[in-house]
C-alpha cells in the first residue's frame, strides 16, 4: 500500500482510462485489472447513479461550517504539526498541492494549499464547507475512506468522476476508541508528481492523532476519576465524621491511612498526628492489650466482632466495643482493615454506679437493723465505765487506766459505726463555689507535717486558669484525706505523693489526681476497691474508701484508678464544672 504512488507508472494511466471507458460504458471488465478497492469504488458509484462527468456539489452554510469546526478544533490542533511535515514533503515534488481535513461526514473543514490551487487556477472544487463523500464527489481521498475506515490512494483516472483524473488523491483516517471514523486527511497532487512519502507520512499523521487522542481521553478520565474519588472521599468523610463510633483504617502495612472525629475524641490524639502513622504508636501507653485488634486483623486475616477493649488517652481510662473487618484488593488479597470503635465508657460508669449503689444498698439494711441495737449497748457500757472510772478516782490507778482503755476502745467503735451509718445514709451534700486549687492547698499544709514524720515529701501541681466549681467542701477534704493517707500508708521513706488538678474543657469537668510512687496495687484487687470492708491493712477498716466513692458519687463525679505494681498508683478523681444541684 505504501509504494502504490510509484508502482503505477504515469504510461499505465492511458490503460487505467480504457478501462474506466469501458465499466461506465456498462463494458463487463476483470476485477482483476485494477485495484481491488477502485474496482469496489466504481461499483458504489454506479449503485448511486453518480454521473461520472457532473461533480455534485454540496455545502454547509457558513453557520454549520463553523458549527463543526468547532467539534473538530482538537483534531486541528493536534493535526497542525503533522500537516506542516507533509506539505514539505509535498511540495519538494509538486507546484500544486491540496491537504484537506474533513469531518466524519466528509465535509472539509480546512484546506492548505500553494498560492496558485488557492486561487482556484486548477480546477478543483476543494475549499472549506464543500462535501467529499462518494455520493456526491464519487470514489476520492475522502470519501472513499469513509465508506471503508482505512486509508487509501486514489491515482488518476482510479477516479470515478472525470474531473479529477488528472490528480493522485491519499487519504487517511482519524479512529476513535470504537474504530468510528471522527476524521479524514487527504493530500491532493498532480498525477506523476506524487511524493513517494506522502502515503505513509499521511497515515502516520492519522495515527499520531489518534494516539494523542487516546493520551487526552485517557487523561480526562483519569481526571474524571480523580474527580469521583475525591466526592467518594468527601463523602466518606463527611459520613464517618458524622458518626458517633470511632472509624480506623489501615492499609496492609499497619499505617492509619484514617482517623474520624470520633476517633479523635476517643484516643484525644488530632488526625494529623496519627494520619501516615503505624497503629502501633497507640499501644504506647494506650492500648492494654499485646497487640492492637486492628492489627490482628491484617496479620491473620479475620475480623473480630463485639471485642470489648480497655484503653487509655492521656486523660481518661476508655471502654471500647471493637468490631473489625477486612479490606480486600482486586485479586482478593489483604489490602488492610477497617476498625469501628464504640465508646462504652459511660455506660460501664453507670453500670459500676449501680453495683456501687446496691452494695451500699445492702450495708444500709444491714446499718439500718443493727446500729441502734449495737449502740444502745455501747452507750450503757460506756456509762458504767466513764462511772466506776469516777468512783474509784485515784484510790486503784491500774483499775481506773482499765476503764480509761474500756472507754476508748467504746469510742473507737462508736466512731466505726458513726462511719457505717454515714455509707448507708450519706450526708446531703452542702454545695458551694469554691476554688479547688485553694482547698487543696489550705489541706497540703496541714497533711504535710503527718507525711514530714514518716519521711514523704508531698507536692502539687495546680493548673492556674482552674474553673470555680460548686461542691461540699468538706466532703471533698475528707475525700482528698482518705485518697493521701491510703497513699501514704502505701508509702515507705523517701517516699512521694504528688496532687495534680486539670480542667478538662471537652468534658466540662476537673480533675483532681492524687498520685504516689509506692508499690502499687495488685490487679486482682483493682475491682474491689470501693467495697465496704474490703482492706489490705492490719488495722484498716475497709470503709475509707467506700466513703470516698459515695461523697464523689452525690457530686455527680467519679474516681478511676490506673495503678501497675511496681511503678505506684494514680487515683483521679473527677468532678463536673458548673453542674446544678
Amino acid at each position: 500500500m505504501i509504494d502504490r504512488l510509484i508502482s503505477v507508472p504515469h504510461l499505465n494511466q492511458s490503460q487505467l482510462l480504457a478501462r474506466w471507458q469501458k465499466f461506465i460504458k456498462g463494458e463487463p471488465i476483470e476485477s482483476q485489472d485494477i485495484f481491488e478497492e477502485t474496482y469496489k469504488g466504481w461499483q458504489r458509484c454506479l449503485a448511486r447513479g453518480i454521473n461520472p462527468f457532473k461533480i455534485n456539489i454540496k455545502c454547509l452554510s457558513e453557520a454549520e461550517l463553523q458549527y463543526r469546526k468547532v467539534n473538530l478544533h482538537e483534531i486541528s490542533c493536534l493535526l497542525e504539526p503533522h500537516l506542516q511535515t507533509i506539505i514539505r514533503a509535498v511540495s519538494t515534488h509538486s507546484d500544486h498541492y491540496y491537504i484537506a481535513v474533513a469531518d466524519h461526514e466528509g465535509y472539509v473543514m480546512e484546506v492548505f494549499s500553494d498560492k496558485a490551487s488557492a486561487a482556484g487556477l486548477c480546477n478543483m472544487p476543494m475549499y472549506p464547507g464543500v462535501c467529499f463523500a462518494e455520493e456526491y464527489a464519487g470514489n476520492n481521498g475522502i470519501g472513499s475512506v469513509l465508506a471503508v475506515g482505512k486509508p487509501l490512494a486514489v491515482i488518476g483516472a482510479e477516479h470515478y468522476l472525470a474531473i479529477f483524473h488528472k490528480w493522485s488523491c491519499v487519504g487517511a483516517p482519524v479512529l476513535d476508541d470504537d474504530g468510528r471514523v471522527r476524521a479524514v486527511i487527504e493530500v491532493s497532487t498532480p498525477c506523476g508528481s506524487e511524493s513517494p512519502y506522502t502515503f505513509s507520512l499521511t497515515v502516520a499523521a492519522a495515527k499520531a492523532v489518534e494516539a494523542a487522542l487516546k493520551q487526552i481521553q485517557m487523561a480526562r478520565q483519569l481526571q474524571e476519576s480523580k474527580k469521583i474519588l475525591r466526592q467518594l472521599m468527601q463523602q466518606r468523610d463527611i459520613i464517618f465524621n458524622a458518626m458517633s463510633q470511632g472509624v480506623v483504617i489501615l492499609n496492609k502495612d499497619g499505617i492509619v491511612t484514617f482517623f474520624n472525629k470520633a476517633a479523635e475524641k476517643i484516643w484525644n490524639l488530632p488526625a494529623s498526628e496519627i494520619g501516615g502513622r503505624s497503629f502501633e504508636c497507640l499501644r504506647q501507653g494506650r492500648c492494654r492489650r499485646p497487640e492492637p485488634l486492628l492489627l490482628q486483623t491484617i496479620r491473620e486475616a479475620r475480623p473480630f466482632t463485639n471485642i470489648e477493649c480497655k484503653c487509655r488517652n492521656d486523660q481518661h481510662d476508655k471502654f471500647l466495643l471493637v468490631n473489625t473487618s477486612l479490606l480486600r484488593d482486586e485479586n482478593d488479597a489483604v489490602a488492610g482493615a477497617i476498625g469501628i470503635y464504640t465508646d462504652v465508657t459511660d455506660l460501664r460508669r453507670q453500670e459500676a454506679r449501680i453495683k456501687e449503689q446496691e452494695k451500699l444498698a445492702v450495708v444500709g439494711q444491714m446499718a439500718a437493723g443493727m446500729a441502734h441495737e449495737i449502740r444502745n449497748p455501747l452507750a450503757s457500757v460506756r456509762g458504767f465505765a466513764q462511772l466506776m472510772s469516777e468512783k474509784i478516782g485515784k484510790v486503784n490507778s491500774t483499775f481506773k487506766e482499765y476503764m480509761e482503755i474500756m472507754i476508748q476502745e467504746i469510742d473507737q467503735a462508736d466512731n466505726f459505726i458513726n462511719n457505717f451509718l454515714q455509707l448507708a445514709r450519706p450526708k446531703a451534700p452542702s454545695m458551694q463555689r469554691c476554688s479547688l486549687n485553694e482547698l487543696i492547698t489550705s489541706f497540703v499544709h496541714i497533711f504535710e507535717s503527718q507525711a514530714f514524720i514518716q519521711g514523704v515529701k508531698v507536692e502539687t501541681d495546680l493548673q492556674k486558669d482552674l474553673p470555680l466549681i460548686t461542691i461540699d467542701k468538706d466532703q471533698i477534704k475528707q475525700v482528698l484525706l482518705n485518697l493521701c493517707q491510703n497513699a501514704l500508708q502505701a508509702l515507705e521513706r523517701q517516699g512521694r505523693i504528688l496532687l495534680v488538678t486539670r480542667y478538662h474543657q471537652a468534658e466540662k469537668e476537673v480533675c483532681l489526681s492524687v498520685i504516689d510512687n509506692g508499690p502499687g496495687i495488685p490487679p486482682e484487687n483493682l475491682d474491689k476497691l470501693g467495697t465496704p470492708f474490703f482492706t489490705t491493712k492490719d488495722k484498716g477498716t475497709g470503709l475509707g474508701l467506700s466513703i470516698s466513692y459515695t461523697i464523689v458519687d452525690s457530686h455527680r463525679g467519679r474516681i478511676e484508678v490506673d495503678s501497675q505494681p511496681g511503678r505506684g498508683t494514680c487515683f483521679s478523681v473527677y468532678l463536673p464544672v458548673d453542674e446544678q444541684f
